[in-house]
């Protein structure tokens, strides 16, 4: 087992509400949803933005995730979908452990409280930092304070490396965020934006910033035992 010192800097967590069951018919068998609802009928996926220094190599980063557990409410991170990195590196990740990096062409900008996210030329996230805006109506009942923890320090990162689920250990410093306000964003390219209702790309749950935070990844990324059972 290997562990990877890294560094990430000008983090960005946006996140939307999406329906438990829509999301959990999306996920790999063994993992569900964690709900931010009483009645356990809403979940949450996220656009994370950062730079990255890993391995000598700082670099814009964003990640489509979504946050999970084992069906007994263990094991509790994040599944990622894909995570688009502005390096080469990407290519040496993904041909070695299977993990679904890729290459693209991001930016990232940060003036003040200004913060400009873009991927190929268009900007995908523009954010004001240390503003929050208030709830939307439309997210009453849902536990706002139970997202914004469990968004900010997923501590097991999940990925389907050529095919099979893993599970990457993560320590980190405790991250707390400060709020920020979406001026604009655009989630249409992650694969988990068909499970937010297209009305609600432009009005996130919450949005959150990190200035710094240091952490330590074990690699490489774990097998996760699951039998024979599948989930119907």
């Amino acid at each position: 087992m290997l562990t990877v010192q890294a560094e990430l800097e000008h983090l960005a967590i946006v996140s939307w509400p999406v329906e438990a069951r829509k999301l959990a018919a999306m996920l790999p068998y063994p993992l569900v949803p964690q709900t931010i609802d009483r009645q356990k009928e809403w979940a949450l996926v996220s656009m994370t933005m950062m730079r990255d220094t890993t391995v000598g190599s700082t670099y814009p980063q964003l990640n489509e995730r979504a946050y999970v557990m084992r069906p007994d409410g263990t094991g509790k991170g994040a599944f990622f979908w894909r995570s688009h990195a502005a390096t080469r590196q990407a290519l040496l990740v993904r041909s070695l452990l299977g993990i679904p990096e890729f290459v693209a062409d991001l930016t990232i900008a940060v003036t003040g409280r200004n913060y400009v996210f873009t991927r190929n030329g268009r900007i995908v996230a523009k954010l004001e930092l240390g503003r929050s805006g208030a709830t939307p109506p439309r997210y009453e009942g849902l536990d706002v304070d139970r997202a914004r923890r469990v968004s900010s320090n997923p501590m097991i990162g999940y990925t389907l490396n050529w095919g099979v689920l893993c599970a990457t250990y993560v320590r980190h410093n405790k991250v707390r965020p400060r709020p920020a306000r979406v001026v604009r964003v655009d989630p249409s390219f992650m694969i988990p934006t068909v499970a937010i209702d297209r009305s609600a790309w432009q009005v996130p749950l919450l949005a959150l910033y990190q200035r710094s935070t240091p952490f330590w990844i074990d690699l490489p990324p774990r097998p996760i035992a699951i039998g024979t059972r599948r989930r119907r």
